[in-house]
C-alpha cells in the first residue's frame, strides 16, 4: 500500500527539481561562466575574421560590414524594442506570478512586428539594396538578408528572455552555438561554393537559426516549471507600464545602432566616391575594427549580465549599492579594456602584415582611433545602466541623439577631406562626447561618480597618441591603483578578497590532487 504522504513527498521533488531548473545563477558565477565563454567564442570569431580579411577582397568585405549592420540595425528597430524591455520588467511580473502571460503576450507581437518588417524588404528589394550597399543591384544579397533577419531578431528574443531570467547558462550555449557554427559554415562556404559576401550572410543567418531552434527546446522544458499565473493583468494596465519602457528603449536603440553604423552610410552616400570603391573603403574600416570589436563585445556582455543584478538592488531600495557597484564595474572594465588596446597596438603591425596579407594598410593607420572609439563606446553601455535602473530610459536617448548629429556633422565636415580617416575621427569625437553626456545624466539622476571613474574613463584617449603615450599613461594609473588612489576601501577590500579567495580554492585543489596522486601511487 502506497504512503499516505507520497503524493505529497513528489510533489514536493518535482517541485524542487523545476526550481533548481529556474534557479538563476549569481552574478560572481555568471560573469566568470560568460566571460569565459566569451572568451572562447571571441577567439573562434577572431579567428573567422582574419580568414574573412585574406579570403575576401576588400569590397567583398564592406559588403559583408554592410549587411551584418543592417542586420543589427534592423533586428531591434523591427520588434519596437519588446526584447529590450525584459532585463527591466521580466523580473518585475515573475514576482507577481504573471510571468506566463508576460512571455505569452510579448512573443506574439514580437511575431506580428518581425513578419511585417521582413515582408517589407522583400517586397522592396532594389530600395534597399540601394539604401544598404548603395547598389538597387545587390538584389539577391538584400533578400537573403531579409532572411537571415528573421533568425537574428528570433535568436536575440530568445537571448532577452534567458538573460532577464538570469539563467546566463543558456545564453553562454547559444552564443558558443552560433559563433561555432557561423565559423563553420562561412568558412565552408567561402571555401567551396562561391568567395562573395552572400556567403557570409548564407552562414550567419542559418547559425543564428540553429542557436535559436535550441534554445526553444530547453525553453519549452522551462515553460513547463514555470508556475502558473496567479492573475493576468489586463492589457489596459499591462501594455502602458511595458511600452513606455519599451518604446524609449526602442528609439534608444534605434538611436545608438545608427551611431554605431552612419559613418559607413556617410562613407557610400556622401564620400564622394564609385559604389565599389566606397565599399572598398569599408573593408579596410572592417579590418580596422576585427579587434577592437572584442572588446566592445566583452563590454556588452558584461552590461546585459549586471543589469539583472542592479535592477533586483534597486527594486530592493538600495540605489546606493547599484552606484557603488557600477562604479566598480566602470573602473575595472575601463583599466582592463586599456591594457588590452597596448597589447593590440604591439601587435598590430605583425597582425595587418601577416595575418591580412598587407592587403589593408588603410585599417592599420585608423587603428588607434578605432581602438578609442571602441573603449568609449564600451564604457558608456554599462554607464547607462544606472538610467535603466532609475527606469529614466528615454534619458538615453539625448546623449546618443546628440552624439549621433555631431558625428554626422563631422563626417559631413572631414570625410571629403580626409577620407576613411577624417570618418574615423568624426566618430570618436562623437563616442567621447557621449560618454560625457551619459555621466552627466547618470550623476543628475543621483548616481555618485568618483574621481577614479572619471580618470580611468577618459584615459583610452591616450590611445590616439600612439603605443607609447598609451604605455606611459598604463603605467601612471598602474601606480596610481597600486597605491589606492583610484579605488575606494571597499573596493581595494572586494579586490583583495577576490585574490585570496582564488589563492584558497587553487592551493586546495593543488593540494587534493596531489593527495589523490599519492592515494594513486600507493
Amino acid at each position: 500500500m502506497e504512503h499516505p504522504l507520497a503524493d505529497n513527498t513528489n510533489t514536493e521533488i518535482g517541485e524542487s527539481i523545476g526550481q533548481q531548473r529556474l534557479r538563476a545563477d549569481s552574478l560572481a558565477r555568471s560573469v566568470v561562466l560568460l566571460l569565459g565563454i566569451s572568451i572562447i567564442q571571441r577567439t573562434i570569431g577572431f579567428g573567422r575574421g582574419i580568414l574573412f580579411c585574406r579570403w575576401l577582397s576588400p569590397a567583398e568585405l564592406g559588403l559583408w560590414e554592410m549587411a551584418f549592420s543592417f542586420l543589427l540595425l534592423a533586428a531591434p528597430l523591427a520588434v519596437l524594442g519588446l526584447p529590450g524591455s525584459f532585463g527591466r520588467y521580466l523580473e518585475h511580473y515573475r514576482q507577481r506570478g504573471q510571468l506566463r502571460a508576460f512571455l505569452r503576450r510579448t512573443t506574439f507581437w514580437t511575431t506580428i512586428l518581425s513578419g511585417a518588417t521582413v515582408a517589407t524588404i522583400l517586397c522592396w528589394a532594389p530600395h534597399f539594396a540601394k539604401l544598404i550597399f548603395g547598389k538597387a543591384d545587390e538584389t539577391t544579397a538584400t533578400i537573403l538578408v531579409g532572411i537571415s533577419l528573421v533568425a537574428v531578431i528570433l535568436s536575440h528574443f530568445l537571448e532577452a528572455i534567458f538573460t532577464a531570467m538570469r539563467m546566463f547558462r543558456v545564453v553562454s550555449v547559444m552564443h558558443f552555438t552560433q559563433s561555432l557554427l557561423f565559423a563553420a559554415m562561412s568558412l565552408t562556404l567561402l571555401a567551396w561554393w562561391r568567395m562573395e559576401a552572400i556567403s557570409v550572410v548564407i552562414a550567419y543567418g542559418t547559425a543564428c537559426l540553429v542557436s535559436a531552434a535550441g534554445a526553444i527546446l530547453w525553453g519549452r522544458i522551462l515553460l513547463r516549471e514555470i508556475p502558473s499565473d496567479h492573475s493576468a493583468s489586463p492589457h489596459r494596465a499591462f501594455w502602458p507600464k511595458l511600452m513606455r519602457f519599451a518604446l524609449w528603449v526602442w528609439v534608444a536603440n534605434l538611436l545608438c545602432n545608427l551611431f554605431a553604423v552612419v559613418d559607413r552610410y556617410m562613407i557610400i552616400h556622401y564620400g564622394g566616391m564609385a559604389p565599389h570603391e566606397a565599399l572598398g573603403q569599408i573593408g579596410h574600416y572592417h579590418s580596422s575594427r576585427v579587434v577592437p570589436l572584442l572588446l566592445v563585445s566583452v563590454t556588452e556582455l558584461l552590461g546585459s549580465i549586471v543589469l539583472p543584478y542592479l535592477s533586483r538592488d534597486w527594486e530592493a531600495g538600495r540605489q546606493q549599492d547599484v552606484s557603488k557597484r557600477l562604479n566598480f564595474v566602470l573602473k575595472l572594465v575601463a583599466f582592463g579594456m586599456l591594457a588590452g588596446s597596448i597589447a593590440i597596438l604591439a601587435v598590430a603591425p605583425l597582425l595587418f602584415d601577416v595575418a591580412f596579407l598587407g592587403k589593408y594598410d588603410g585599417g592599420l593607420a585608423i587603428l588607434p582611433m578605432t581602438l578609442c572609439y571602441c573603449i568609449m563606446h564600451g564604457i558608456m553601455v554599462l554607464a547607462q545602466n544606472y538610467l535603466w535602473c532609475a527606469e529614466k530610459a528615454k534619458l538615453c536617448t539625448v546623449p546618443i541623439g546628440i552624439a549621433l548629429f555631431a558625428n554626422i556633422g563631422l563626417n559631413l565636415l572631414l570625410l571629403p577631406h580626409f577620407g576613411l580617416a577624417g570618418a574615423v575621427a568624426a566618430t570618436t569625437v562623437a563616442n567621447g562626447t557621449c560618454l560625457a553626456l551619459v555621466y552627466w545624466l547618470c550623476s543628475l539622476s543621483g548616481m555618485e561618480i568618483d574621481r577614479g571613474t572619471l580618470l580611468l574613463s577618459i584615459a583610452p584617449l591616450a590611445i590616439c597618441g600612439g603605443l607609447n603615450l598609451a604605455l606611459v599613461t598604463f603605467f601612471v594609473l598602474l601606480c596610481a591603483l597600486a597605491r589606492g588612489k583610484l579605488l575606494s576601501l571597499d573596493e581595494q577590500q572586494q579586490i583583495r578578497a577576490f585574490l585570496i579567495q582564488g589563492i584558497f580554492r587553487s592551493t586546495r585543489r593543488s593540494r587534493a590532487a596531489a593527495s589523490l596522486e599519492s592515494t594513486q601511487t600507493n
